[in-house]
């Protein structure tokens, strides 16, 4: 199943209300417009998103477990390459529960990133086993309301709503990554320069 194919199933489920079971030292000659850093959540939208930004250059840095400290790492590195206009990050669901640990990774992320760049990060969700994420999301917003730069988007109150499911707590299955990829789009598209701080 295509993107268009499964991106068409989500809208017509959500529409029944259904739920879904520091910085670069040199450029690139074509630098990619959007870079996506992230764990198995952003493995998940490759399949879709560049399909839904086909006036961008998306480029993904992911790999399934990535903790935050790792994909500062790998943000490192691809800044070296490109100069992206908006990233977009999926970490923290691989973390600790400590929001006091989790602000001082935020923080260093955002140190990290072109001062004229657009983050758009995702909100967390997952399994009780995983650890408490409340106050790993509150981090994220705060950061959203003090960084015009940041866009959270509210995966968390997605999970909650019944938007979509995570069949293991953590995962959407093939329809939600691409709902989870829809609404990365839409926070892409819509940009930081909207003044919108939360999707």
């Amino acid at each position: 199943m295509n993107a268009i194919s499964v991106l068409s199933t989500v809208l017509a489920a959500s529409s029944l209300g259904m739920p879904f079971s520091a910085g670069p030292t040199e450029t690139h000659a074509d630098p990619a417009e959007v870079l996506v850093v992230g764990d198995s959540l952003a493995v998940g939208m490759k399949p879709y998103l560049a399909d839904m930004l086909t006036d961008r250059d998306v480029t993904f840095h992911s790999r399934a477990g990535w903790t935050t400290p790792q994909g500062m790492r790998a943000l490192r590195g691809a800044l070296r390459r490109f100069t992206p206009h908006t990233v977009v990050i999926n970490l923290g669901t691989n973390d600790g529960s400590n929001p006091t640990v989790y602000a001082n990774r935020v923080r260093r992320t955002l140190r990290t990133v072109p001062a004229d760049a657009c983050i758009v990060w995702t909100a967390i969700s997952r399994a009780k086993r995983k650890g408490a994420f409340s106050g790993l999301n509150r981090v994220l917003r705060r950061a959203a309301r003090r960084d015009d730069r940041v866009v959270v988007i509210p995966w968390d109150r997605m999970v909650r709503k019944g938007t979509v499911v995570l069949s293991d707590g953590i995962h959407p299955d093939q329809p939600g990554f691409a709902f989870r990829s829809y609404v990365t789009a839409a926070a892409v598209q819509r940009g930081c320069d909207s003044g919108v701080r939360r999707f």
